[in-house]
């Protein structure tokens, strides 16, 4: 009897064991399962937002080179206006490029996927450098980035609207159906106003490119690290 009852014990702490490891091994396949699944969904993920990030770095480029060129034509401008009397001035000088003076620049990004990321949860990204990298360009660089491009939107309609009277339309060229608005002619007044205006839209273009510049470096160092990823 005692063998008997033995021998049941071992064959059922033998079919527990067996149970106990058939638990471990499914609970372990689940688990690998779902790192794959996560993994796949991260690896997904920062494909997006790398061709969000490729594409906003291409027109970020180009806003740059446009700032900068608004910033050399628009301190030509002011150093000419600052060397004449009002009477002397002359608007086939820069022509169209008095025209651009008061234009801004604006960048729009793309941020579909990171949106996206930020609904799924930014843990999903398993590399902290990368990580830091996203939060630090789309919750902190770009919104400091559009308020500041809103500063100097504000500054340059401003400046239209107190300028107004002097501004004249003129056609950018023959074959283009846009225009452009140019200052006719000045007086004393309106000629310190402009320079001033337009000074004070420089600060904020300087600021901006400074902001972009840096921007730019962040962007280029983040695809390089999703690069390494794959």
């Amino acid at each position: 009897m005692e063998n008997k009852t033995g021998k049941y014990l071992k064959y059922a702490i033998g079919e527990i064991v067996l149970v106990v490891i058939g638990i471990l091994i499914a609970l372990y396949i689940n688990n690998l399962n779902q790192a794959n699944q996560l993994k796949t969904k991260e690896q997904t993920l920062l494909l997006e937002i790398e061709n969000d990030l490729i594409n906003t770095q291409i027109e970020l480029e180009s806003d740059i080179s446009d700032l900068n060129s608004l910033l050399k034509v628009s301190d030509s401008i002011i150093q000419y206006l600052d060397t004449i009397n009002y009477s002397q001035y002359n608007k086939s000088l820069f022509g169209i490029k008095m025209g651009w003076a008061f234009k801004t620049v604006k960048l729009y990004p793309r941020t579909i996927a990171y949106e996206n990321l930020k609904s799924i949860g930014a843990e999903l990204i398993s590399n902290d450098s990368i990580r830091f990298y996203l939060v630090d360009i789309f919750d902190r660089k770009l919104p400091r980035v559009a308020l500041w491009e809103d500063l100097a939107t504000k500054v340059s309609k401003d400046s239209y609207d107190e300028l107004a009277p002097i501004f004249k339309s003129i056609r950018a060229k023959e074959q283009h159906s846009y225009y452009v608005l140019v200052p006719e002619e000045f007086d004393d007044d309106s000629q310190k106003l402009y320079i001033n205006r337009l000074a004070l839209l420089q600060n904020d273009r300087l600021l901006l490119n400074s902001l972009y510049k840096t921007l730019l470096d962040q962007i280029e160092k983040l695809l390089v690290l999703i690069e390494n990823e794959k």
